[in-house]
This record gives structure tokens, C-alpha cells and sequence, in this order.
């Protein structure tokens, strides 16, 4: 036996090549990459769960992060529970959200991903039309749990002057909004207008519609734990990478298919007359 064979460790070292235990974990760690973790949550066109990328906001996020040399997991969850997760550190970051004045002082915001507008969801048959939150009153409106819809409507909702009834499933509000169970229902516009051509046959289309006047608009974002330790590092290298994608014409590219949806049902809409009301 040679000399090298009777060192104990050389030994443990060479049933360990046998078995395949030693050299493939060092390989994995010398050439495995750091990992960005996200809660989300389904939110088409923005988000979808179904698709590989998580939709186009989840596959701009990937590639930014993936330029840098990071990996992305995503996961699912109701809103207010990734609020929890990403605020206590479990998970990096989470997205899309609005920065609002009280999220920007929980979470780190990260540079505007694409703009947002909220509108007012509403039934064809309903003679609807409004210019101040005052207008929104006598209605009965749907809305989600975890939502922000404005410093108008927020004040008006927590006053009492609004009948508000908050629920945590966004599709739940639309089919009660085309029964008829509620008036109104604030919604981002291109994922209203997702969710309809999703969930309801063509022939249901027209029968939804929202008022062109915007709740609010604002932008949407990724937002970043302050709790994680390594939150401002990885808000800066996402920014840095997302203004090349839009100074490259690349994150405009990947933000299209955003608009198919409200494209399709709207076009639709415009070649059907109103039927008759359930």
C-alpha cells in the first residue's frame, strides 16, 4: 500500500471522490450565483405565476438582475403577507407596488419600472361619471386588501365617506362588479382590462368599461427590505441595470405585451353594441 493510501485523511478524501459527495458540492458552490428572492403576487398583464418569466415585469426584473450577475425566485403570496415577509427581511424585495408616502418609509424604493394608472371599473349599464372623490359616494364600490388607491380615496375610505368593502381576491371583485353586487371597482387599467379578457367569454366584454378619469397615477416599483442588510446594495445595482434597459429601447420591448390585453377587449368593445342588462 503506498504511503499516500495510509493517511487517514487521504483516504476519507478518496471514498469521498468514489461516492461523488466532495467534488461535486465544491463545484456547486464556487459556481453558484447569488439569488434576489421576491414575493409577488398574480397581477395580469403585470404579473402572471402561469408563465416561466412571471410575466413582463417579472422577465424586466429578471434580465436587470441577471446582467448583474444575480439569480431571481419568485414567489407567491396574498399582499399583505408579502408586505410582512419583505418588511421583516424573509425575502429581499417585492413587487409591483405603488411607493407610496408610508411604503417609502417601510421599504426602499427602487426607480419607477412602468407607469400605472387607476381607474374606476364599472358596468356599461351603470350611468356613472365623477370629478372628485365626493362623487364616488352613494355607490357601493369593491376593493382589495392590500390595495392603495390614492391619498383621496384612502382618506375618504377610513372617514366613512365611502362604502367601501375590501376583499382579498381581485378576480372575486370583478365577477361581483358584472353581477352586479358592487357598483364600482378601482383597478389598475391594463390589469382590469386583463383580468376581463381572462376571466369572462367575449360575449361578456362589453359589459365592463371604466371611466377615463384616473384615480391616481403613479408608477410602479420594486420595493426593497431595509431589514435584509443588503437591500440598498441590490436597489442600486437594480436601477443601474433597468436605466440601461430603457436607454437601449430594450425595457419598453419588454413591457409591450403589458397592453395586449386591454387592447383586445376594448377593440372588441368598439365593434359590439351594449346587450341588453342581466
Amino acid at each position: 500500500m503506498s504511503l499516500w493510501l495510509r493517511d487517514p485523511a487521504s483516504v476519507v478524501a478518496l471514498f469521498a471522490v468514489i461516492l461523488g459527495l466532495a467534488a461535486p458540492v465544491l463545484a456547486d458552490d464556487k459556481d453558484r450565483r447569488p439569488v434576489v428572492t421576491i414575493a409577488t403576487g398574480d397581477w395580469q398583464p403585470y404579473v402572471d405565476s402561469g408563465s416561466a418569466d412571471y410575466g413582463p415585469l417579472g422577465r424586466v426584473i429578471k434580465v436587470a438582475f441577471d446582467r448583474a450577475g444575480y439569480d431571481v425566485q419568485y414567489q407567491v403570496f396574498p399582499w399583505t403577507r408579502n408586505a410582512m415577509i419583505v418588511a421583516n427581511g424573509d425575502f429581499d424585495a417585492m413587487m409591483p407596488y405603488y411607493c407610496s408616502e408610508a411604503r417609502a418609509k417601510a421599504y426602499l424604493c427602487s426607480d419607477a419600472i412602468v407607469a400605472g394608472e387607476q381607474v374606476v371599473f364599472h358596468r356599461t349599464d351603470t350611468r356613472f361619471d365623477w370629478s372628485a372623490i365626493d362623487d364616488l359616494s352613494g355607490y357601493n364600490i369593491g376593493a382589495t386588501l392590500g390595495y392603495f388607491y390614492g391619498g383621496a380615496f384612502e382618506q375618504a375610505e377610513h372617514s366613512g365617506q365611502l362604502r367601501v368593502v375590501r376583499i382579498a381576491e381581485d378576480e372575486r371583485n370583478l365577477k361581483l362588479l358584472l353581477r352586479g353586487r358592487i357598483d364600482l371597482y378601482p383597478q389598475d387599467l391594463a390589469v382590469g382590462y386583463g383580468m376581463i379578457r381572462v376571466l369572462f367569454p367575449k360575449e361578456y366584454w362589453h359589459k365592463l368599461t371604466h371611466h377615463p378619469r384616473p384615480l391616481h397615477s403613479e408608477p410602479l416599483h420594486l420595493l426593497f427590505s431595509r431589514a435584509t442588510g443588503r437591500g440598498e446594495q441590490l436597489m442600486k445595482t437594480f436601477n443601474d441595470e433597468l436605466q440601461t434597459l430603457r436607454d437601449s429601447g430594450k425595457l419598453d420591448q419588454l413591457l409591450s405585451p403589458i397592453y395586449a390585453d386591454q387592447r383586445a377587449v376594448m377593440g372588441l368593445e368598439s365593434t359590439l353594441q351594449s346587450g341588453p342588462a342581466e
